[in-house]
């Protein structure tokens, strides 16, 4: 079981004493782990080795952080939600609740599920390139410690003003993708988004595919009418928008360099490429998910 010490404001450090010691009085024999940010991308293979499961206490970063080791070692994991929008555990239908957890660590099944990565880090949620990214960016600079949903509103407010939508150059699988202007894009793996607003609603996470979602506009008022549509499931009723599917997609733009969040992070690559590569890993995550009654 790992947890991130920061995340839900310290509440995961504390919860996991309580989680070891409920799962231990279950029967299981539990190793308790911290997550540890930084650059090694294999910080939990060795102490994932010889485990049958893996309990991720924290939010989508703690998953992110955790499914590369969770695939090279093939142990499937889960997870207790401590994050703030928590995209993984809504769209695997994972909770807090320490009873439910205990039951699918008994009685679970295990999914294999799509991983995406973003010049070699991960993903499973999604990738966005436009106003959510520029936010994630500027919240990413400000930020010392945890934070709330409360902590988006001054980066939100401030590119509202300032966001201009980006001319993006778009590959898919080698072949260039035709686009009307600038607008703003989300490379999906899951139809999870924040707040609930599912851009990429038709997005399946076991198809060895990545949704590729094109919104075309101009400035926020634009992505404003955008963020409307998907809230209310009607993106695909319009006749501008613009969704494909790929393996491989290569992103690039002659003004300015392509910043992109995923899963509500930052990457840890360098900010000023100019050109970024998505790709997906078929079924390369396994997932301890509810058994099928």
């Amino acid at each position: 079981m790992i947890f991130n010490p920061i995340s839900g404001g310290g509440r995961a450090a504390a919860a996991s004493v309580g989680v070891e010691r409920a799962l231990s009085e279950a029967g299981f024999v539990v190793c308790r782990v911290a997550t540890e940010p930084g650059p090694s991308e294999a910080w939990l293979d060795g102490p994932l080795a010889g485990h049958d499961a893996l309990v991720v206490m924290g939010g989508d970063g703690a998953v992110r952080a955790a499914a590369l080791s969770a695939s090279r070692v093939g142990v499937p994991l889960c997870n207790l939600p401590f994050g703030t929008e928590n995209l993984f555990a809504r769209h695997f239908g994972m909770s807090r609740d320490v009873p439910a957890l205990i039951d699918r660590l008994k009685r679970g099944r295990v999914r294999r599920v799509d991983l995406g990565t973003v010049e070699g880090e991960p993903f499973l949620a999604m990738c966005g390139i436009g106003l959510d990214a520029e936010v994630v960016h500027e919240l990413a600079r400000a930020r010392v410690g945890a934070i709330t949903k409360l902590s988006y509103a001054r980066p939100i407010l401030r590119q509202v003003f300032a966001w201009r939508a980006p001319l993006l150059r778009i590959e898919l699988d080698g072949a260039l993708w035709p686009l009307p202007g600038p607008g703003f894009l989300v490379i999906a793996n899951t139809s999870c988004y924040a707040a609930r607003i599912d851009l990429a609603s038709r997005s399946i996470d076991d198809d060895g595919l990545l949704d590729v979602c094109f919104f075309p506009c101009a400035s926020s008022i634009g992505a404003a009418w955008w963020v409307t549509q998907c809230w209310l499931r009607r993106q695909t009723r319009a006749k501008s928008f613009m969704h494909q599917r790929a393996q491989r997609v290569v992103v690039s733009r002659d003004d300015g360099p392509v910043r992109y969040q995923m899963d509500g992070d930052r990457p840890r690559a360098p900010q000023d490429a100019v050109v970024v590569t998505v790709e997906v890993r078929p079924k390369a995550v396994p997932i301890l998910v509810k058994s099928e009654k």
